[in-house]
C-alpha cells in the first residue's frame, strides 16, 4: 500500500505508528501479518471487540470431520472489506451478508456499518464461535446500521442458505472438499433469487479452490485485484 493510501485508511497518526512498528520489527514478523494485526487491533480498540491475531486449527480443541480441510484463523481488515463493498453496485438494505468461515466475527462487525437486511456468520470451531458471541455482546459503533447479527456454529458445507439476495464473503476459509459441498448448495439455493454477489479474498492461499470457484458456471467475475475477486451470480 502506498503512503498516500495508508494515510487515507489509517490517518497520519496511525500511519506513523505503523511505520515505527515496521522499523523496530527487524523482520521477525512477516510484514503483511504485522500490518493486518495492526489494523485489526486498532479496529478492536475502537469497537470493544477482540478479532486480532492468528490461530492455527491445531491450537483449537475440537473435533470435526472437515477440520483437516480448514485454514488458520486470521481476521479480515475492515478497511479492505470497505474497499470491496465499494465495488458492488447494490442497495445493501435488500441483502443478507453471510460470512462462511467467520472466525471471531471481524467481517461481521465491519458489515454492521452498512444497512444490510441481516448479517450471518457461519463458523465450525466452537471456540471461535464463542469468541464471536462475546464480541457481539461488547461491540460498539456509532456507525452501526445493521443490528440483526447472528453467528451459527456448524459446517459450512451443511449450511442451508436463507432467502436472498446475498453478499457472500469467503476469506479462503477451507479447501476443495468443503467448497464442493458449498457450491452444490449454492447452485440449488440461488434459483429464483435476485442478483447476488460472492467475495473471495486471499485466493492465493489455496489456488486449487480459487480455480474451482472461478470455474463455477453460475458465477461471473466482475472485479479482481491483487488479493480478492468479486463474482456476480448469473442465470
Amino acid at each position: 500500500m502506498s503512503l498516500q493510501n495508508s494515510v487515507r485508511v489509517r490517518g497520519v497518526e496511525g500511519t506513523l505508528h505503523l511505520m515505527l512498528l515496521r522499523f523496530f520489527n527487524s523482520g521477525r514478523i512477516p510484514e503483511h501479518i504485522l500490518t493486518r494485526n495492526f489494523d485489526l487491533k486498532r479496529f478492536d480498540r475502537e469497537h470493544s471487540v477482540d478479532t486480532a491475531g492468528l490461530i492455527e486449527l491445531d491450537q483449537l480443541d475440537f473435533e470435526s470431520p472437515v477440520k483437516a480441510h480448514g485454514t488458520r484463523y486470521g481476521g479480515f481488515p475492515a478497511w479492505r472489506l470497505r474497499d470491496l463493498f465499494a465495488q458492488i453496485p447494490a442497495d445493501f438494505s435488500r441483502y443478507s451478508f453471510i460470512d462462511l468461515g467467520s472466525g471471531k466475527g471481524a467481517a461481521l462487525f465491519c458489515a454492521a456499518e452498512y444497512p444490510f437486511h441481516r448479517i450471518i456468520g457461519v463458523e465450525f470451531s466452537p471456540e471461535l464461535h464463542e469468541a464471536t458471541l462475546r464480541n457481539m455482546s461488547t461491540y460498539r459503533s456509532r456507525a452501526q446500521k445493521c443490528r440483526d447479527i447472528v453467528s451459527v456454529c456448524g459446517d459450512a458445507g451443511d449450511y442451508v442458505f436463507p432467502e436472498g439476495p446475498w453478499v457472500l464473503f469467503f476469506n479462503t476459509p477451507f479447501g476443495l472438499p468443503v467448497w464442493e459441498r458449498v457450491a452444490a448448495n449454492l447452485a440449488l439455493a440461488r434459483r429464483g433469487q435476485g442478483t447476488s454477489y460472492l467475495i473471495y479474498s486471499n485466493y492465493g492461499w489455496k489456488l486449487e479452490t480459487a480455480e474451482f470457484v472461478h470455474k463455477l458456471s453460475f458465477l461471473r467475475m466482475v472485479h479482481e485485484d491483487d488479493t480478492s475477486r468479486i463474482y456476480e451470480f448469473v442465470s
